[in-house]
This record gives structure tokens, C-alpha cells and sequence, in this order.
């Protein structure tokens, strides 16, 4: 008896070992891969420094920069910015990102101004590189605009926004947020119709996000998270491969017990998940 105990003890905790480690090596980076290269989920550890761009009524966006030169994320800040959004500018080192965005904004007619404002939040010699390749660009297309440099610091930056925060890290987590907001406010836009989803995908949808939760608890070691917890916010997980399908913002989840509760709303229809995807009804969660 004793010797089957044990027996069923290291199954568990192999099947566990296995689930793990496919959430890490499989199904985390397929869903990473699927998404636009501006939608990427936002890690600390990628921030060196960064470079904020603004156009005077006109784009205004942040560039996140690793330390070996590399930009890692583009932060949209305004509208006006969104068409820089999942152009595969990120990844690239800091000279060809450059170029290639400041291409982006001459052929989008966002350089007939008088002045912009370069700002540099830390490191001084990649600001100087980002400098040049802004100012060979303009002189290459007759552009004559007065370049602003400033230097601020993220605390400086955290004074200037609305976010309820106190913290370097709460700030850049924002504003991948308000970037992924604008993204997805665009991508709204771009659709023109849209076919009304059936009841059946809809489930289809809300469990493929509850699996993702799921997955997401595992991977991140979590036991238990309150509602109102930013690190995985449930409207910015898809529903489908194409990440066009996502649950509407009366959605919640919370984790207690290393088990996952959640209302995922597609659409009109609503589904609750009481600690399980077999335990699961229609409707409001009671």
C-alpha cells in the first residue's frame, strides 16, 4: 500500500514536471510568436534606457533599450503613433530601429513640423547615436527642424503621468499597457465587418483563455492572486491564433489555491470558471 502511494506520488509529479515544462519550452513562446512585435509581454530586465520621441501634435511614443543596443519595445503614447505599431522594428539594434522608424515617419508625412523633442531618460552615449542617425535622416531629406534634447529621468516621467503609481517598474508596466490599449483600439478600427460570434465559438474561445490562465499560473508559480492583480491582465489574452477574439473588460480572475476562478465574457455571451475548466457554467458567476 505504502509502495503504490509513493508510485501515484512521483506519477503526479511527473505529469507536473512535463506540463511545465511544455508551458515554458512550447506553448508560451507559440503564443509570444503569434503576436505583433509591439505586443510582446513587456519584461523589466529588458530596460537599459530609453529615448522619447515627441512630435508637437503629432506622434509621441517611447523607446525601450536593452543593454546591448537593442530595442527591445516601442510604447505607443498617442494615437498619432500607432502606425509604428507591428512593423518588426523591435529586436533590431539601435541604428537600424532608428532609421527605419524615422523612414516611417517621413513617409507618413509626420516630419513637417518646426520641432521635436528628443529625450533621453539615461544613457548618454546610445542618446548621441540616436542623435546622429535622426539628424543624417533629416538632412537627407531637406528636412530643417530644430531638434529639443532633453534629459529627464523616470521619476521625472512618473510626476508627468495619471498612473497611480510610485515605481519605476509600476510606470514602464503602464505604459506597455496604454500602449497595447492604442494598438488594439487601432486594430478595431481596422476592421470594418465582422461576422457576430456564434455561442459555440465563443466557448471555444473563453476555454482556450482559461487554459491560458492555467498556463500562465503553472509557468509563473502562482498559488494565489487577487482580482485587481496587473501581471497578466485577462483582456489582453486571445482567444484565437490570429489575436483578433478577446474578453470584453467586465471580465475577471482570481487564483486561490493554486486554482483558477474567472468570468470570460466573449462578446454578449458569459461563461464562469469555478476553479476548473470542467466545473464551468453559462452566466454570471453567482
Amino acid at each position: 500500500m505504502k509502495r503504490k502511494v509513493i508510485f501515484y506520488a512521483l506519477e503526479v509529479i511527473i505529469i507536473l514536471i512535463v506540463v511545465i515544462y511544455l508551458a515554458i519550452t512550447k506553448f508560451i513562446p507559440e503564443q509570444e510568436a503569434l503576436k505583433g512585435s509591439s505586443e510582446k509581454l513587456w519584461r523589466n530586465s529588458n530596460y537599459e534606457t530609453a529615448i522619447e520621441i515627441n512630435i508637437p501634435t503629432g506622434p509621441k511614443f517611447l523607446l525601450i533599450i536593452n543593454k546591448n543596443k537593442i530595442l527591445k519595445n516601442i510604447f505607443i503614447e498617442n494615437e498619432e503613433a500607432v502606425f509604428l505599431a507591428n512593423k518588426n522594428i523591435e529586436e533590431q539594434k539601435i541604428n537600424k530601429a532608428i532609421k527605419d522608424i524615422m523612414d516611417l515617419l517621413l513617409n507618413n508625412n509626420k516630419l513637417n513640423v518646426s520641432s521635436i523633442e528628443v529625450i533621453n531618460y539615461n544613457d548618454n552615449t546610445i542618446y548621441e547615436e540616436c542623435l546622429n542617425i535622426i539628424n543624417k535622416k533629416l538632412q537627407e531629406n531637406n528636412k530643417v527642424i530644430e531638434i529639443k534634447q532633453l534629459k529627464k529621468t523616470l521619476k521625472d516621467k512618473i510626476k508627468e503621468e495619471t498612473f497611480d503609481i510610485t515605481t519605476e517598474e509600476e510606470l514602464l508596466w503602464q505604459l506597455y499597457l496604454q500602449s497595447r490599449d492604442y494598438i488594439s483600439e487601432y486594430a478595431k478600427e481596422e476592421v470594418t465587418t465582422q461576422s457576430k460570434i456564434e455561442k459555440s465559438s465563443a466557448e471555444v474561445y473563453a476555454d482556450e483563455i482559461y487554459q491560458k490562465l492555467i498556463t500562465y499560473m503553472i509557468n509563473a508559480n502562482v498559488k494565489n492572486q487577487t482580482k485587481d492583480d496587473s501581471r497578466m491582465p485577462i483582456q489582453y489574452i486571445p482567444g484565437d491564433s490570429a489575436n483578433t477574439i478577446f474578453p470584453t473588460t467586465d471580465s475577471w480572475y482570481y487564483i486561490e489555491n493554486s486554482k483558477v476562478y474567472a468570468q470570460i465574457n466573449i462578446e454578449s455571451y458569459k461563461f464562469c470558471y469555478n476553479g476548473s475548466i470542467e466545473n464551468k457554467s453559462e452566466g454570471i458567476c453567482s
